[in-house]
């Protein structure tokens, strides 16, 4: 058994993709089917060609054909699968942007998280992935107006979406990546998405987003008493370190 950490797109492009042995076995298929139509063609259009030449380009397709299927059998062999292992035992590291999902709720964790970058050195910048309704525009200023009266100079910007699907989140939350976070001055890997908030839609959406852009993630959590009840006084904010592996065995 081997295992090596791979990237996301390492896996789903190259690890889990046709390996050498698969690809010999199509490209002898190939010869083979060539040989059979040349063959199949001089039977029937050369007068002079009989059974008895036939026979080389006859024997030179078994092997061929023998040969395809012992590394199409080799390949069968080989079982591949991809592992995760998720740390969550770290907090996040401070970070300049923050990607958060804004909807008409409260916004306590989005304060937490926020001092929680700024005592780092971070939170220079909010991105908000929001619609524009009056309930979201009524949270949205209530979260600017708090955050002037605690002094933190948070900018926010709104991203607006027109439905709360998977798709939108995740074109929204990938316009910041690579586009809107450099048009702030800001290096895209110096932003992290949060996915404590938001509906279970918009949530997938970010994780993808995440994932094949090669960002970090992070959700805001607290201890909880037997009652499955928050302690007070426990928050805090995890980052969610995934690794993939690409397992191989002979």
């Amino acid at each position: 058994m081997t295992n090596r950490r791979t990237e996301f797109f390492d896996i789903f492009l190259r690890g889990a993709g046709p390996s050498p042995e698969l690809l010999g076995a199509f490209a002898l298929g190939l010869l083979v089917v060539g040989l059979l139509s040349n063959l199949i063609y001089d039977l029937f259009t050369v007068p002079e060609y009989s059974l008895t030449l036939a026979w080389r380009p006859a024997i030179a397709c078994l092997l061929l054909t023998s040969l395809a299927y012992l590394l199409y059998q080799r390949d069968g062999r080989r079982r591949r699968g991809m592992g995760v292992a998720v740390d969550e035992s770290r907090q996040a590291p401070p970070r300049p942007g923050l990607i958060w999902l804004l909807g008409p709720g409260r916004f306590d964790h989005l304060l937490f998280a926020l001092e929680h970058h700024r005592k780092g050195g971070g939170a220079a910048h909010c991105w908000l992935v929001m619609q524009d309704t009056e309930k979201v525009q009524h949270a949205f200023s209530q979260l600017s107006q708090q955050l002037l009266e605690q002094g933190m100079a948070t900018r926010l910007h709104p991203v607006y979406i027109q439905q709360l699907e998977v798709q939108a989140s995740y074109q929204a939350v990938r316009a910041i990546f690579d586009r809107e976070a450099l048009e702030e001055g800001v290096d895209p890997e110096q932003i992290i998405a949060d996915i404590t908030g938001g509906t279970k839609p918009l949530t997938a959406g970010m994780v993808l987003a995440a994932l094949t852009a090669g960002r970090e993630l992070e959700y805001v959590e607290s201890e909880r008493d037997v009652q499955g009840d928050p302690i007070p006084g426990t928050l805090r904010v995890v980052l969610v370190d995934t690794a993939f592996y690409l397992a191989q065995e002979e």
